[in-house]
């Protein structure tokens, strides 16, 4: 903000009053800004208050760093973290200030730093807070806030006996007001009686103004000439009284010792009755030796239209008395009202500082998240070192917020068009009212169930949403459908009201044919497109449905995000937001993740962990076994896909194991690497035997945000290193050809060895994958664990499970372009129910059938080892 040299705070200045202003903001100071106002003679001051940190820590990320910093120097409590970044804000705007306070001698030039609530009646914690506090700050034109509570006029006194400078605050009663007024004398006076100075002791006394319009035209009748006057006139009697208290001998006796006036500074100049004028209580309340503290909007207005000229004269404070006494006789107890003004102005204040420290709390957690892991990587460490010195020299972190594809690839197809998740959270923010808005929607129509139909990144992120937070009140509960199993399918239908059910049909490309042929079979049923919802890329060919169908609303995503790295753009949000999930709260996490993600290393956590991946699977430990809590157990899934998928081609890879129980050092070979969220019973025993552990900070579910944005960046620095393009998928395609080919008629039948024959070729250094194209149900679930559990003791080697089709848009890249280390046991069915596909010459049980003989196809002509079972023959396995 810039204004003439003729502005109407410098003709203000000029007639006495100082302009401050009522906000601060690190992205204020930082920006510039704030230099410029000071520059431009807009202001003189600065104050604060636990309202303004509120709205200044919500409306940015200004202060992600300096939180992260204070999580990293060992800070856990919220309030002495908000006291870490405030004090900084306050000594940045001192030293901004700073030529404004010696020029004109200590008069102005001042910051403004409140006492926290809770405190107010308690005159010893006042007095040694507003003492610590100037201290922290350490800079002479700072102002420490007291409330104006007799507690707070006790330390008051105190206070300015030391030589702290005091702004009581909160003053709404002229005889409040006094007492401040005598307890500021009181102070100057102890302190001169001790021979010290008092030419550099300054105290303002802030009188509260349009709450008083505000309480007082409540009462009055409509139509009262009194109704917007008299909170002019109680402040003018204020500063009457502060003429009367300023002058005679008492005060001459300290002026002659170097002291000040304790200036009346008008607060809550806002103007809150539209009204009135925007600048009532600017152009109201011109006096010598005041100050009026003004919001951002109030000082706009004021330097655009304000006739600057003295107000408060002897004829004002006249016509003041009279407005009061008309009050009175009107049966108006102002007294009263302003002390129910003082204890809800108390407790406004006590609100916004409980939810201050609230969103510092969820801030620190979050910055906790994205401290340095603890690590113990054995044999690792070297190498990883080594590896964080390569990364360096490459610039790769530089490089990845660069978009720079030569990171991982000469060619940059499919890469500079897929990085649009490194910034997506920041960006889906701006979409967060309007999710908001077609959830309650939804509800309100008397939907009581959604129901995603996709596959893989359409898929997966909203299931983990899903398993983590649950539904809250009044918002639908989620369904995921990601497979073609008829039996699945029907007993989804079997457990929900289609009359009531919203269908999500999320595909970025609007191809897959799993989620065409569950659109087509859905809308069979229920022709009505205000029962669907479409997530897509632009122009894609469900784009194009969804409009034919007059889809209840189509999300179109940025199409520069692949599938498995949109768990924070739409495609996930849309989902989220159905089941009520606090989505400020996720996208602060992954926004606070990004932002760490930014730095060096080795404090950046993304790109640390990157480097482990990376380092350790070039090492042969290649097998990266998550130990997740139960509440964030489904997370396995989703980053099972990003690292299978992104990291398995070339004949490289991760291979991610999810979802094992931790077992004994003695099953496990030399080719895992253990990375858990928190400690986990188990892993202190295998770090004994020598196995590289990797431990992440972890607080709480609500993490989840930060989490997709950690595995995705580590996923990419972890490609980079092993000089892998993350963002392809090179052998999906040839599964998909297989299936078209079965469907077809064009594919020869498979014979595969027995299962024990194929688990006879189990090598050291393999993983056993079970394939199962089953019904995804609980007690399927329970019979495949059990035995993969089994198998992983019996041959010492990692174990996967994973459900057909769905592992196929995960997994199923790993399995044909990783390296030959997979020993694959495909389990299928015959289902007890068929469906009809609508449109299609074939059935969900024939499409089910027909992609499992195209993985197998895929799965031998890539020479991998692999048995086709039935789920009684593989329990029957020893």
């Amino acid at each position: 903000m810039t204004a003439p040299a003729s502005s109407a705070t410098r003709r203000l200045l000029q007639l006495g009053q100082s302009t401050w202003l009522d906000y601060i903001s690190r992205g204020l100071i930082t920006s510039g800004d704030l230099a410029r106002m000071i520059t431009a003679g807009d202001i003189v001051g600065m104050t604060s208050n636990p309202t303004i940190f509120e709205k200044a820590l919500s409306g940015s990320d200004d202060y992600n760093a300096a939180i992260r910093s204070a999580a990293l120097r060992g800070i856990t409590e919220p309030y002495a973290a908000f006291v870490d970044f405030a004090a900084d804000d306050i000594r940045l705007a001192c030293d901004a200030l700073t030529p404004i306070y010696e020029a004109m001698d200590g008069q102005d030039g001042f910051v403004s730093l409140e006492v926290p609530p809770g405190i107010e009646h308690d005159r010893d914690a006042t007095i040694a807070e507003a003492r610590r506090l100037s201290e922290l700050v350490g800079r002479p034109n700072v102002m420490i806030k007291v409330p104006g509570t007799p507690a707070g006029i006790e330390a008051l006194e105190a206070l300015i006996a030391e030589g702290i400078n005091v702004n009581v605050t909160l003053l709404f009663a002229v005889g409040a007001y006094e007492q401040v007024a005598e307890g500021y004398l009181r102070g100057l006076e102890a302190r001169h009686a001790r021979g010290l100075g008092l030419s550099r002791v300054a105290s303002v006394a802030s009188f509260f103004v349009s709450r008083v319009d505000t309480a007082v035209d409540a009462v009055l009748p409509a139509g009262s000439p009194l109704r917007g006057t008299i909170a002019v006139a109680n402040a003018r009697r204020a500063y009457g009284r502060f003429q009367r208290i300023f002058s005679g001998p008492r005060w001459d006796r300290l002026a002659a010792a170097g002291a000040r006036v304790q200036r009346p500074l008008w607060a809550s100049t806002g103007t809150k009755n539209l009204a009135y004028s925007d600048i009532l209580y600017v152009e109201e309340l011109v006096a010598p030796f005041t100050v009026n503290t003004l919001p951002e909007t109030t000082l706009r207005a004021a330097q655009d239209h304000l006739d600057a000229r003295i107000t408060i004269d002897a004829a004002a404070l006249a016509d003041a008395e009279s407005k009061l006494d008309a009050l009175a006789a009107a049966g108006i107890d102002l007294d009263a009202l302003t002390a129910r003004l003082l204890i809800e102005g108390l407790a406004a204040f006590q609100k916004d500082f409980d939810r201050l420290l609230a969103r510092v709390g969820d801030l620190l957690q979050m910055a906790r998240v994205t401290t340095p892991a603890r690590a113990s990587l054995g044999g690792l460490a070297t190498g990883h070192a080594l590896r964080m010195d390569a990364l360096d020299r490459d610039r790769a972190i530089d490089r990845t917020w660069a978009k720079d594809h030569t990171l991982w690839k000469p060619d940059p197809t499919e890469i500079t068009d897929r990085l649009g998740w490194l910034t997506v959270a920041d960006a889906m923010r701006a979409e967060l009212p309007g999710l908001r808005d077609f959830a309650r929607e939804a509800a309100a129509d008397g939907f009581t169930d959604a129901v995603v139909l996709g596959m893989g990144g359409s898929s997966l992120a909203p299931e983990v949403f899903r398993e983590t937070f649950g539904v809250a009140p009044g918002a639908l509960d989620l369904h995921v459908l990601d497979s073609t199993d008829p039996d699945q399918v029907a007993a989804l239908e079997d457990r929900i009201d289609l009359a009531r059910t919203l269908f999500v049909v999320s595909s970025k490309s609007g191809g897959t044919i799993e989620t065409r042929s569950q659109f087509d079979y859905f809308f069979a049923k229920r022709p009505d497109g205000r029962q669907y919802t479409i997530v897509t890329d632009p122009g894609s060919a469900l784009e194009a449905l969804g409009r034919e169908r007059s889809a209840r609303r189509i999300f179109l995503n940025p199409s520069d995000i692949g599938g498995r790295y949109s768990a924070l753009s739409l495609f996930g949000l849309v989902p989220a937001a159905l089941v009520g999930v606090d989505l400020d709260r996720i996208l602060d996490g992954a926004v606070a993740m990004a932002d760490a993600c930014r730095g060096p290393l080795p404090e950046n956590p993304g790109a640390w962990l990157g480097a482990v991946m990376g380092e350790a699977a070039l090492s042969g430990r290649d097998k990266l076994t998550l130990v997740l809590p139960p509440g964030l157990a489904s997370l396995g899934y989703w980053i099972e896909q990003l690292v299978a998928e992104s990291t398995g081609k070339e004949g490289k890879g991760i291979v991610l194991i999810e979802g094992e129980d931790l077992g004994t050092p003695a099953v496990y070979g030399n080719d895992r690497l253990f990375v858990a969220l928190g400690d986990h019973v188990g892993l202190a025993a295998l770090e004994a035997a020598g196995q590289p552990v990797v431990r992440l900070p972890y607080e709480g579910p609500w993490q989840l945000g930060a989490e997709f944005f950690r595995w995705e960046f580590a996923t990419s620095i972890a490609s980079a290193a092993m000089a892998i393009q993350p963002f392809d998928q090179p052998n999906v395609q040839e599964a998909k050809d297989a299936t078209n080919a079965v469907l077809a008629g064009d594919a020869a039948r498979r014979e595969t060895p027995s299962a024990a024959e194929v688990l006879a070729l189990v090598r050291p250094m393999d993983y056993i994958a079970i394939l199962a194209y089953l019904p995804r149900d609980a007690d399927t679930i329970a019979r495949l664990q059990a035995v993969r559990m089994r198998l992983r003791d019996r041959f010492r080697v990692a174990t996967t499970v994973g459900f057909g089709p769905r592992f196929l848009h995960s997994t199923g890249q790993l399995h044909k372009g990783g390296p030959n280390q997979g020993v694959f046991l495909q389990v299928t069915h015959t289902p007890e129910r068929d469906l009809d596909i609508p449109g299609r010459p074939y059935t969900f049980a024939h499409l089910e059938a027909a992609q499992a003989l195209g993985d197998l196809a895929s799965l031998q002509a890539h020479g991998r080892r692999v048995a086709r079972v039935t789920m009684e023959e593989l329990e029957r396995l020893p």
